[in-house]
């Protein structure tokens, strides 16, 4: 019998790439730190060329408050229809808490002639003397009065220009230092890619004004455009989805957030391994944006009812069904839904709530997912008497009528975790 030795023994294994890895690495970035990671190669290496899409600021306005009726006396462009429009939204919101900003009729008469002002972005289209000559007051009171608005949430609102309006968001997440703020003051600089001033005047290496940049973009440049379905602040959306000529779903990138990197055509290449470096990028990067459209196009198209009808018509689906029907593996689906944004008509959504968890079936033999379950669940309690709130089994007869079959145990664990009260618990409450 052989005594204990030393034994070399070969085991299949595949070794991913350092190449493959960074391919994988750009494929679950957003937008905001792609754009972070783009800038800090584009400092290290000039063959690489980067293109940053930047909100403009507000155009001058001239007379067109669409605020409270009979606010503005010399309004000559008054919208009843954009006014009742944005009636439950920002301007609603904002209108409801200028009684809590402010003591003195003459303040709030100020700070409703600025939310008069107010553009759908949330930024606002009037400079400080205007909104004072309208309101009767000295441009300094008029100042006052919008620093305090500042402070509504979503914070960004009431911004003169871009600038200010990151500003405040990165003032609020206590990110707002010199550097920072010497970025924001070349805004311009930092669209067209320029990352050599960029580096010389934020006084930062090629990694760090990366991490401002991304940390920038993460931020939302118009953070009054989606209040009505989320007024917490958010990123801009790195997909739009509309509805084609057609009236068929389609879905794009967001060219207004999207980063482009093309290959710098220099007169002496610096090097040929930042000319081939480059020339990656730009494939890989064009690679990623075809990949991304293509799952997201699948998923609103097997999603089509939950488009069209909302969360009650959610179905299940996996990474590994969209990966077998594109021809991509699970683990690339994953990456792709991680954190990406899409834009709707109405709201702002993540990839990620597109892909139903659980499966029921449905008598019509179609099935449903758990979180479309809850939301139906949400529904009949929404609409339950006040009274005699529904039970567990009530709930479970309500299911069954809309052909989903349930235990009341299981109905139990999903009112649980939807965090939604016993009956007797919601008539306590009523």
């Amino acid at each position: 019998m052989r005594g204990p030795g030393l034994h070399q023994v070969q085991y299949p294994a595949q070794r991913m790439s350092q190449t493959m890895q960074r391919a994988l690495n750009l494929l679950q970035m957003d937008n905001a730190e792609l754009s972070g990671l783009l800038i800090e190669e584009a400092a290290r290496n000039p063959h690489v060329q980067v293109t940053l899409p930047m909100p403009e600021d507000p155009p001058p306005r001239k007379h067109r408050h669409w605020g409270t009726p009979g606010l503005m006396a010399g309004a000559v462009d008054f919208d009843p229809d954009r006014v009742e429009a944005q009636a439950s939204g920002l301007y609603a919101h904002v209108q409801a808490q200028v009684g809590l900003l402010f003591k003195t009729a003459k303040e709030r008469a100020i700070a409703e002639v600025f939310i008069s002002a107010l553009d759908l972005s949330g930024w606002l289209g009037e400079t400080v003397e205007e909104v004072a000559r309208a309101a009767g007051c000295a441009p300094e009171r008029a100042e006052q009065v919008l620093r305090r608005l500042q402070g509504v949430e979503p914070t960004g609102l009431f911004a003169r220009s871009l600038a200010e309006c990151l500003s405040l968001q990165l003032a609020e997440a206590q990110a707002l230092d010199a550097p920072m703020q010497r970025l924001l003051e070349n805004l311009p600089a930092l669209a067209r890619g320029d990352t050599a001033l960029l580096l010389d005047r934020c006084g930062v290496d090629a990694k760090e004004l990366g991490r401002m940049v991304a940390l920038l973009r993460s931020f939302d440049p118009k953070p009054g455009a989606q209040f009505d379905s989320d007024p917490a602040p958010r990123r801009a959306p790195d997909l739009i989805v509309s509805r084609d000529s057609l009236d068929r779903w389609q879905v794009v990138m967001n060219r207004a957030s999207t980063p482009e990197v093309q290959v710098a055509r220099l007169a002496e290449p610096s090097s040929k391994e930042g000319l081939e470096t480059a020339r990656w990028l730009e494939r890989t990067l064009s690679r990623r944006n075809q990949m991304i459209l293509r799952v997201a196009g699948y998923v609103i198209a097997f999603q089509h009812a939950f488009l069209e009808q909302g969360p009650t018509q959610l179905k299940p689906l996996t990474n590994a069904e969209v990966g077998a029907a594109l021809s991509l593996h699970e683990t690339t689906v994953g990456r792709i839904r991680t954190g990406l944004l899409m834009q709707l008509p109405e709201r702002v959504l993540a990839l990620d709530a597109f892909f139903g968890r659980g499966r029921v079936a449905c008598r019509n033999g179609g099935s449903l997912a758990g979180d479309a379950i809850v939301a139906i669940i949400r529904s009949l309690i929404a609409t339950e008497p006040s009274k005699a709130p529904l039970t567990d089994a009530q709930l479970v007869d309500a299911l069954a009528l809309h052909g989903i079959t349930v235990s009341r145990r299981t109905l139990a664990n999903w009112r649980k975790r939807a965090g939604i009260e016993t009956a007797s618990d919601r008539k306590c409450a009523k």
